[in-house]
């Protein structure tokens, strides 16, 4: 018998190709699968696809609609952005009263934070809004599959998250960045974990941890790399505590979270390997360079 696998954040960055091969997957009869969406926001792009099932969540309507929008599905994978995680411990208390839910991924697609980040100045009023719904999890005894990541592709090579800029070639990096490695995840990478996970079995991948990284370039990597893609050598700029207290100051753009990446890189205090936690090295797509060059 075929299990159901519940998406919320069909349309998203990271929902949609996930969306994609889940479909594929249902098509073929390896799962069913149920697109969860807003009132008024259903997902482009699947209609006149039978296998493929739509339900609305209403956030803020009664408690027993959403209870019931998600009944017989067994493996939720929810994929909100930043900026709409407040919902997600309704999704949870929901869940946590389904006799057919076996675990829950959630939209915690971002590194391995620690305690001691928590404490950080920034971080620590971001932090618990990212683990909000993972910490109601927790409480209510629901079962999750926890995902981790590095910087996304696009962000690093198209946004300038980390305050480098493949278009303007230029790196931001200290001594010890340009030695250590940066862990960067392509999204089509993610997309693939995270439907391998959602059709595996799910009583084999509640209570589990896992890491996907695609790329571990070092700081001189990346000059190297940027060097060679726009035909002149890159800039280095020198990551400072001046540049640290600017990005924590710019609180409307997660400057802290920035910060936070760029201190772990600074430290080489990554914890995607470790035990009780499943590091995926199953990689085999296109080189970094190769990636880097679809964002010019």
């Amino acid at each position: 018998m075929v299990h159901v696998v519940g998406l919320l954040g069909a349309s998203g960055l990271v929902g949609n190709p996930t969306a994609h091969k889940l479909a594929e997957s249902a098509a073929a009869g390896e799962i069913e699968l149920v697109l969860l969406h807003r009132p008024e926001r259903k997902p482009k792009g699947f209609d006149g696809k039978p296998s493929v099932q739509f339900r609305v969540v209403d956030f803020d309507g009664p408690s027993t609609d959403l209870e019931k929008a998600l009944r017989g599905i067994h493996v939720v994978v929810a994929s909100i952005s930043p900026e709409g995680l407040s919902v997600e411990p309704k999704l949870v208390e929901a869940l946590a009263k389904s006799p057919d839910f076996v675990t829950y991924i959630p939209s915690l697609y971002s590194t391995t934070w620690s305690e001691s980040d928590a404490r950080e100045p920034g971080l620590d009023s971001i932090l618990p809004m990212f683990h909000a719904s993972t910490d109601k999890a927790k409480e209510l005894g629901v079962s999750t599959t926890i995902v981790y990541t590095g910087g996304f592709d696009n962000y690093i090579f198209d946004l300038d998250y980390i305050g480098s800029s493949l278009k303007q070639n230029h790196v931001l990096a200290n001594k010890k960045q340009l030695q250590n490695g940066f862990p960067i995840t392509s999204i089509d990478y993610l997309a693939s974990g995270l439907h391998r996970l959602a059709t595996s079995d799910p009583s084999s991948t509640k209570n589990t941890e896992h890491s996907f990284v695609t790329f571990w370039p070092t700081g001189q990597d990346l000059v190297d790399l940027f060097s060679k893609i726009n035909g002149k050598p890159a800039t280095i700029r020198d990551y400072t505590v001046e540049v640290r207290n600017d990005l924590l100051a710019d609180a409307a753009n997660f400057g802290a979270v920035k910060a936070g990446y760029l201190g772990k890189w600074e430290a080489n205090s990554w914890a995607y390997d470790q035990p009780g936690r499943a590091y995926d090295k199953s990689y085999t797509g296109p080189s970094i360079e190769e990636t880097a060059r679809r964002y010019i």
